[in-house]
């Protein structure tokens, strides 16, 4: 009895947490493989393809996050925050909340020592999404704050 609770939260995780099987399938794959320190390698007759940060040799992992049209507003300024209004940035917008099928859509890929990030945001119009800023590449203490906020 105690198996059935555990499947159905898996269930709503899932649902809220998009796990990209293949990151080289993410938009921002050429700019994120194009990095010094990211090391691709291809497995199982090249339809897997393997993402490593090289600097702490971590695994790199991808994930889609959807929002709502306020809620994608607040990840907005935090994905276009400085590195030095970060904190404030953070503070004042809180961690916005993931939705269904939102407007806005966060593509992140991170290293699992979390010590990678890169972000790349984008907006449903036009029956497609469009990128919104810039792809935003963080390393450190920088990335450690950003995925704080958006992965638990």
């Amino acid at each position: 009895m105690a198996a059935a609770p555990t499947g159905c939260v898996t269930s709503f995780i899932l649902k809220k947490r998009k796990n990209m099987e293949n990151i080289s399938k993410m938009e921002m794959a050429n700019a994120l493989f194009n990095k010094p320190y990211i090391k691709t390698e291809k497995k199982f007759f090249g339809f897997k393809t393997n993402v490593t940060y090289t600097r702490t040799n971590s695994p790199v992992v991808g994930i889609c996050l959807d929002y709502s049209p306020t809620e994608g507003q607040k990840v907005k300024e935090i994905v276009e925050a400085s590195p030095s209004a970060l904190d404030a940035v953070v503070q004042k917008n809180g961690h916005p909340k993931t939705g269904d099928n939102g407007n806005f859509r966060l593509n992140l890929c991170y290293s699992q020592d979390r010590e990678f990030a890169a972000l790349h945001l984008q907006q449903f119009s036009g029956f497609e999404y469009h990128t919104v800023g810039e792809i935003r590449f963080a390393e450190g203490d920088e990335a450690h704050k950003l995925l704080a906020v958006f992965v638990k």
